[in-house]
């Protein structure tokens, strides 16, 4: 791949699930995205030891049936029901006497779609049906409180971003790096490391932060019950120049492939792009970063 050498900076930040060592992690994203060691030109913004007891394989976060997409789903699921949460048998009760049960299937039916993601299209390359990016059509508290129940059973990283003290020091770890680079820097984040990254370049400290490009990977930032819970107003963080997201539509935490429609900012609009993740569950990082066209995007940036 051909590379400018000037001073730019690419930070990477992970996505949920459990990781391989910084160390490794980096040299895994260098060659996916770059096909070499890059060095000191890239840095990379380990959260996931903050969230799991110890690291993962370097294989847990490859491009494979087992990878980063089924990395996201607790053990403990198949053996847990929302029924028998306390505050969920109150609150549902409230609702309708069938309230309990409408929970229930949902994260049944939701846990069912991260495991089989290829069951989400009746054909390869389909896009699902406008509006399918608010998976909960319901009230705002109701959506949040449904979110945090799901997350909890089937996605215990996110749950530790969204609901827990794990948040401010996850964002922390950003902070840190950008803090210690200077220069331009370039984003490039996966999954939930794109709320990560968005939250913390809104922040009023980097609005005079130089970010060339920000990508976004698989990035759930389309979904409303996501937008209930980040940082709003929802805009184009102050110090991002271009901001392009990249999705697979096969891809669960993006069934809304476009962010363009949601986030704007002054001048300056996101770039959206549908690409094909290979990965067997079309989510994993690896078959976003070894994309044609997001190497291009970032190639053009350095």
């Amino acid at each position: 791949m051909e590379f400018n050498a000037n001073s730019i900076t690419f930070i990477y930040v992970h996505g949920a699930g459990n990781k391989p060592a910084e160390p490794d992690l980096k040299r895994a994203w260098d060659e996916d995205l770059f096909e070499r060691d890059m060095g000191d030109r890239t840095r990379m913004v380990h959260y996931a030891d903050l969230l799991h007891d110890r690291p993962a394989t370097i294989a847990a976060d490859a491009c494979s049936a087992s990878g980063a997409l089924g990395a996201l789903v607790s053990d403990a699921f198949a053996g847990t029901a929302l029924l028998e949460d306390a505050e969920a048998r109150e609150t549902f009760g409230k609702m309708a006497p069938d309230g309990q049960e409408f929970a229930l299937s949902l994260t049944i039916s939701m846990a069912a779609r991260a495991a089989s993601p290829m069951g989400l299209a009746p054909t390869a390359g389909a896009r699902p049906a406008a509006g399918a990016a608010e998976l909960l059509p319901l009230p705002a508290p109701l959506r949040r409180f449904l979110l945090r129940q799901l997350l909890r059973h089937l996605i215990p990283d996110a749950n530790g971003y969204f609901f827990t003290s794990a948040r401010d020091r996850i964002r922390d770890r950003l902070r840190t790096v950008l803090d210690a680079v200077n220069g331009p820097v370039a984003v490039v984040s996966h999954s939930l490391g794109t709320v990560v990254a968005y939250e913390v370049l809104s922040e009023a400290d980097f609005a005079h932060k130089e970010v060339p490009l920000f990508v976004t990977l698989g990035s759930p930032l389309g979904y409303t019950e996501i937008q209930d819970v980040i940082t709003r107003p929802l805009r184009i963080p102050a110090p991002v120049r271009l901001w392009t997201n990249f999705a697979d539509p096969l891809d669960v935490v993006t069934l809304d492939t476009t962010l363009a429609d949601d986030f704007r900012g002054a001048a300056k609009v996101i770039a959206d792009f549908v690409v094909d993740n290979p990965s067997p569950n079309n989510h994993a990082s690896c078959g976003y970063l070894r994309s044609r066209h997001v190497r291009d995007a970032v190639t053009a940036a350095g």
